[in-house]
């Protein structure tokens, strides 16, 4: 029995601990990214990765269109820079279909997002359509007008023929316009921001953050047209 009871508090002091480090991490991305540095060109496990893309993206119509690093904890802005976790993000354009590639690095783990803006010409609402492999992306709720698919393990091939088709369900809903998205990684930051103002505005979200994390794999590996249909 002894046991159990510590299992029992070392269990929960676990899962208090994601909780609130989950709960402190949304609320910093109600004021936005913080510690931003753009980049000149991308460096040490990041080059690697970073070229792999951008040779994928080239072939694929798009365009570099934004490199940068965040600081993924900001309170260690402080901390020698050994104990800094940095965040590397790459943006690409494809003009032509406004669409966005969007990747982040960190810690070893490379992460790809292909998002697609929208407009409403009646109600000038915007919505944005999202494919990524991200397994995490159903860690909290998205917002109205996120149409978030996630696909983790698949390959940038699957992920933007997957986006396609998801595009094409969405322009299927009504009369929708692309927007052009000429700064890509202000916009995913507008993005975050929005996501966690719809986040912290539920009741007693603090509250539902560990029943959300139990129950984000039911919405993976599921078309938006599954989700939103």
């Amino acid at each position: 029995m002894l046991y159990v009871a510590i299992a029992a508090v070392v269990l929960a002091g676990l899962l208090w601990l994601m909780v609130s480090t989950t709960a402190r991490a949304i609320e910093r991305m109600r004021e936005g990214t913080l510690l931003r540095q753009d980049l000149p060109a991308p460096t040490g496990a990041f080059a690697s990765v970073h070229a792999r893309v951008d040779a994928w993206a080239r072939d694929h119509g798009f365009h570099p269109a934004g490199l940068t690093k965040l600081l993924a904890f900001p309170e260690l802005a402080q901390a020698p820079d050994a104990e800094k976790f940095w965040e590397y993000t790459a943006a690409w354009l494809d003009r032509e279909r406004r669409r966005l590639l969007i990747v982040q690095h960190t810690q070893g783990r490379t992460f790809h997002h292909l998002i697609t803006l929208y407009r409403d010409p009646k109600s000038g609402r915007e919505v944005m359509v999202n494919t990524t492999d991200l397994p995490t992306e159903f860690f909290v709720p998205q917002p109205p007008g996120h149409y978030v698919q996630a696909f983790p393990g698949q390959s940038l091939n699957e992920l933007l023929e997957l986006h396609v088709q998801a595009e094409a369900w969405l322009e299927r809903q009504g009369s929708y316009e692309r927007v052009k998205a000429p700064l890509p990684l202000e916009m995913l930051d507008r993005l975050s921001r929005e996501r966690a103002l719809y986040v912290t505005g539920l009741p007693l979200w603090k509250a539902k953050l560990l029943w959300w994390h139990l129950t984000k794999g039911r919405y993976l590996n599921k078309p938006v047209s599954a989700l939103y249909g």
